[in-house]
């Protein structure tokens, strides 16, 4: 789809993150700073990665997150400072969205920057103001030759909203990203709950702002998972066990009585170790949506652990998330989603277990939001 995403480019400390969320938030769109999801993805701050690994391989990083915002995203992207000097950044965001150049006064910008101390240094073998000085020089003529709309927003009004508002109103309404419908999502777990947490993370950071989570399941009161679910506020937690000697198809129709009470679009499940009958797949086996994390059909009916130990010791060159609806062969439902990760030399069992789960996460994000 051509023309699906807004994304604001300009020099750091020109509101691309600030007035990005907001724009979100008044047209109803998913929002993606792309400096946060790099910080999501690699689980350091940018200060933190820079430092360690310097900022060629963040640049690599930041080129990978930049490639899967342009295929598998609709909404407003933010876009680091330097983001577009990278060409293939440049051409991969290019080819689905508009560039917004956001263009504030740059004494405005340098003054706020120099009291800036949060933000990692590109060369701190110089003062800040020269190192300013010399990536606006180097940055401006690409903004400016590059941005298909340029606004100059006012970053010293406080009144974000309304210098949002007149940001907005320079857009041409025929390259607004559609607004996804909202949808009312049941989670079912029965493990940690990392994945619960993780989504409920994501929209913070302002994916899936179309969903709701209106109902939390799990087949046991032990379940770290349901704790989760309490601290973030799910209103409606329903623990449902089964019962010594129960026939899957009762415990499914108990199941299948609370969803028809609660009436969600989709039932996802993170974590639930439960195959459900075809009882229940008749009836909602479209709208269940399970993660898997491997690229099916490779290691189809494993779980994590034992996949991910399967990947190293086959020596696989990449791994992945796989988000598939549910029928009652287990690991068989259609696939909606797949998502790739690197199998790097330095991976272990955890390392591909934590990186493949955030696939997962972004996984759902991506099917949720296109719905």
């Amino acid at each position: 789809m051509l023309n699906q995403n807004i994304v604001l480019i300009g020099f750091r400390g020109a509101g691309k993150s600030t007035f990005g969320r907001e724009m979100a938030n008044q047209l109803g769109l998913p929002f993606a700073d792309l400096d946060e999801e790099i910080e999501f993805v690699t689980g350091m701050s940018i200060p933190e990665y820079t430092e360690r690994f310097g900022w060629q391989q963040f640049r690599e990083v930041e080129q990978k997150v930049a490639h899967d915002f342009c295929r598998n995203f609709s909404g407003i992207v933010a876009s680091g400072g330097g983001t577009i000097e990278n060409s293939k950044n440049l051409q991969n965001l290019k080819k689905t969205g508009k560039f917004l150049f956001l263009n504030p006064a740059f004494r405005d910008v340098r003054k706020y920057l120099l009291k800036d101390t949060t933000r990692p240094r590109l060369n701190p073998d110089i003062p800040l103001a020269q190192e300013i000085d010399q990536a606006w020089d180097q940055r401006k003529g690409i903004y400016g030759a590059t941005g298909d709309f340029e606004v100059v927003p006012d970053i010293k009004n406080e009144d974000v909203a309304g210098e949002t508002k007149r940001i907005i109103e320079q857009i041409p309404t025929n390259v607004i990203p559609r607004v996804p419908q909202q949808k009312r999502v049941a989670i079912f777990s029965s493990s940690n709950g990392s994945t619960l947490e993780g989504l409920f993370e994501a929209q913070k950071r302002g994916r899936i702002p179309n969903v709701e989570f209106c109902l939390f399941v799990s087949d046991s009161k032990d379940a770290g998972a349901v704790a989760k679910a309490k601290e973030l506020g799910i209103k409606d937690i329903e623990i449902i066990e089964p019962q010594k000697g129960e026939d899957k198809e009762d415990y499914d129709r108990e199941i299948i009585n609370l969803l028809r009470e609660f009436k969600p679009d989709f039932i996802l499940l993170a974590g639930w170790m439960r195959i459900f009958s075809k009882l229940y797949c008749d009836q909602f086996g479209d709208t269940t949506l399970n993660a898997h994390p491997s690229l099916l059909p490779k290691y189809s009916g494993m779980k994590d652990i034992e996949i991910h130990q399967q990947v190293l010791e086959y020596e696989d060159k990449y791994t992945g998330a796989t988000i598939h609806r549910v029928i009652p062969e287990v690991d068989a439902g259609d696939i909606v989603v797949q998502r790739k990760v690197l199998v790097e030399e330095h991976d272990d069992v955890e390392s591909l277990k934590e990186k493949v789960q955030k696939q997962e996460i972004l996984g759902f994000c991506e099917y949720l939001e296109k719905r």
